[in-house]
């Protein structure tokens, strides 16, 4: 989750909008969320550029 939308998540919390349980269920999959097939790493943001095979 970056920065933005954490803001929105919280903003929301603050207007009503969205209830404290929707935001933690939304808060507990950080840093990762699993989706079964894979775990989603949502704490980081690394753009690739390069990929290295070796």
């Amino acid at each position: 989750m970056d920065k933005e939308l954490l803001a929105q998540l919280l903003e929301g919390v603050r207007r009503g909008r969205v209830t404290v349980e929707r935001a933690l269920e939304r808060l507990r999959h950080l840093p990762f969320e699993d989706l079964g097939f894979a775990k989603v790493d949502h704490h980081r943001f690394h753009p690739v550029k390069y990929l290295f095979f070796g």
